[in-house]
């Protein structure tokens, strides 16, 4: 006997598997960047460079200068050249960038000024991501 129960069981496993399907199928693999950079910048070149960008997403490398996390609400990771990039409540994002290393970084473009760039939501990029920077 087939009961109203079985007959929603089989429509949700039918449903969820469609989904995955569809969603495997459109997948290129696992990616941390949800859509492509704007530009592309090594640190030293942001300040630059940014001000074409406002309110774009870019990639930047460069060395951790610094990484503060006392205000667990506004993580930040500070790059060489006054980079700045704003990680949010993602503290252990922030913290996985040590001082000293050169990392990746994504963010929208909120402020620039001659000497400095800030990255507001920023987040670390797959360092073996494609990354062609321009150059001066």
């Amino acid at each position: 006997m087939i009961t109203r129960n079985t007959h929603l069981a089989v429509f949700f496993f039918v449903t969820g598997l469609a989904i995955l399907l569809s969603i495997l199928g459109g997948c290129r693999g696992w990616t941390m960047d949800y859509g492509n950079p704007a530009a592309q910048f090594e640190a030293l070149d942001a300040a630059t460079f940014g001000a074409g960008y406002l309110g774009r997403k870019v990639s930047v490398r460069g060395e951790v200068s610094a990484v503060d996390t006392s205000d667990p609400a506004r993580c930040t990771v500070r790059l060489q050249h006054g980079v700045v990039a704003n990680f949010g409540k993602f503290k252990a994002a922030a913290e996985a960038c040590p001082v000293g290393e050169i990392v990746h970084l994504d963010g929208i473009v909120r402020a620039v000024d001659a000497s400095s760039i800030t990255l507001d939501p920023a987040f670390g990029r797959d360092p073996q991501a494609p990354f062609d920077p321009i150059h001066p």
